[in-house]
């Protein structure tokens, strides 16, 4: 393994387009003096050694962007024979029903599938073409929202209308394999080696479609448009399930269900706690989306804007700070290059998220600042934490007119306590529409004044991210789930009834697109083994 340091070129023509990194690569080792590096080039171009991206990443830690790549030099011979042995890795999968919302039930459908075990996922939003139409007409302020289809539901779940971030903090060998699955349906095939690999929105819808295509290819079923409503047991074991669709309401039998509902399945949680099965409340995070123009985040971190550079993408930056309250602030879900968006999922509430294209290419960079919160600051009960987030969400609506559009504020306003008058050079990116508005309308005064003193820290860390123009939406809300539902550790099924594998981001077990997928692998094979030993 080799690893070399690129410093990108930076001009003033936006018009250049973005350098292959096989391209830059060679071009680097070109100029390299060093010699090891220049004979796997000339063996490179004759055509007996193969350049193997290990790994990408940007190093800015002090305030100038270099690009590190490490590679290998794999002769064709020694390639492709790892690329037979992995291939010939048939992963064992399986399953016999599958509940889909988004990367873990999708998953766990795949796998199922492979295994020919024809799993039926229930959706209870629409495919995805409509689901695009309804949230774009949401969007633009031609129609109400729909409460099954919209950012937070549909097919591929939340992640689908997000930035397509694939980097996780979790240890797996599974990455490599979703990784590699995502570039077959059409992903991009760089994040195979990227340090923080992302699709975009625009490129994992199709990755979503492609997926389920699969999943039909193999003989399972996708049933759009129907809602999980319940189930029925014997003698402690999962006996059918109950949905309900445009015919009604009806039975299917099924005695193995993979539960990945997602983490805004409000009405779901409820069934289920009606029905007894073990849950848990759960710690999750509440907070602002912060916006400010991408070219200043980009010129803190780089020292200089990435749209001057074919070489180097919009700068992300991950923060966490302890303020004078007691309590963390800290950034999640950065999206550079990208725009806020309503993420909730009914007519009385408002919601945000974080959403960038695959190019990440609008003016601002936004990110959820978010403060931990848990038991002690909404209670006890199983279903608190859901209380809470909507007792919120309602208020964000009623502070931002009661239309849908999004309390918000400048940072410079929310510090000396005012509503904005007039938004300075950062523009609110949030649609349908924002509403200046007082903060303290929407949050107890705890978390407002932990976002305060919390980004002038974060100022001291990122130069300008505590900008008076910086630009906060509320609320930030659905971070993750707050509620688990319990399983057991080894088998992966409740312990409340044999046959359920609580599974996912929704469930309590995942945070994110890469985690929530190797979640439902593994709750798919943990359905197959239990089924080989039976």
């Amino acid at each position: 393994m080799f690893e070399i340091k690129v410093v990108p070129e930076v001009n003033n023509d936006k018009s250049l387009t973005k350098t292959p990194d096989s391209v830059l690569i060679i071009r680097q080792i070109k100029k390299s003096g060093n010699k090891a590096m220049r004979s796997g080039l000339r063996k490179l171009e004759e055509g007996l050694v193969i350049l193997d991206i290990n790994k990408k990443f940007i190093d800015a830690r002090h305030g100038k962007a270099v690009i590190n790549y490490r590679f290998d030099f794999i002769s064709p011979e020694d390639k492709a024979s790892a690329d037979e042995e992995l291939n010939s890795r048939a992963l064992p999968y399986l399953l016999n029903f599958d509940l889909a919302n988004g990367p873990a039930g999708l998953y766990a459908a795949l796998i199922l599938a492979k295994y020919g075990l024809r799993p039926i996922v229930i959706e209870r939003g629409p495919e995805m073409s409509q689901r695009i139409r309804d949230t774009e007409a949401f969007k633009e302020g031609k129609a109400k929202i729909k409460p099954d289809s919209n950012i937070q539901f549909g097919e591929g779940g939340a992640g689908t209308f997000s930035d397509g971030k694939l980097y996780s903090g979790i240890s797996s060998g599974l990455k490599d394999y979703v990784l590699k699955s995502m570039i077959a349906h059409g992903a991009p095939s760089d994040i195979i080696y990227d340090a923080h690999p992302h699709i975009g929105t625009d490129r994992l819808r199709k990755v979503v479609t492609g997926v389920r295509e699969e999943i039909i290819s193999l003989g399972g079923e996708v049933r759009f448009n129907t809602t999980f409503l319940g189930y029925k047991t014997e003698k402690g074991k999962l006996k059918n399930i109950t949905v309900s669709d445009k015919n009604g309401i009806y039975e299917i039998s099924c005695d193995n269900l993979i539960l990945a509902i997602g983490h805004s399945s409000r009405d779901t949680f409820r069934a289920l706690n009606r029905l007894g099965i073990d849950m848990q409340s759960k710690p999750f995070s509440v907070g602002v989306r912060i916006e400010h123009l991408k070219k200043d985040i980009d010129t803190a971190q780089f020292g200089f804007d990435s749209e001057y550079s074919p070489d180097i993408t919009p700068a992300i930056y991950k923060l966490s700070v302890d303020t004078k309250t007691g309590r963390k602030l800290y950034t999640f879900c950065m999206c550079p290059g990208g725009e806020v968006v309503a993420a909730q999922s009914d007519d009385r509430s408002v919601c945000t998220n974080g959403m960038s294209l695959r190019a990440r290419d609008n003016v601002n960079s936004n990110s959820a600042i978010l403060v931990p919160v848990d038991s002690k600051d909404y209670g006890d009960g199983v279903l608190d934490g859901i209380k809470f987030q909507e007792e919120l969400e309602h208020k964000a609506y009623l502070a931002g007119g009661s239309s849908g559009k999004a309390p918000s504020v400048r940072y410079g306003d929310l510090i000396e306590n005012r509503i904005t008058s007039k938004f300075g050079k950062v523009e609110p990116s949030f649609m349908p529409g924002v509403t200046s508005s007082d903060l303290s309308e929407v949050f107890p005064e705890y978390i407002l004044e932990t976002i305060k003193d919390g980004v002038a820290q974060m100022g001291r860390k990122i130069r300008g991210f505590d900008d008076p123009d910086a630009v906060l939406t509320a609320v930030e809300a659905r971070s993750s789930s707050p509620v688990r539902i319990v399983r057991d550790p080894e088998t992966f099924q409740s312990t409340t009834v044999k046959g359920i594998y609580p599974c996912g981001e929704g469930a309590g077990y995942a945070g994110g697109i890469m985690s929530s997928a190797i979640d439902g692998i593994k709750c798919a094979n943990k359905l197959a083994f239990s089924l080989l030993d039976s």
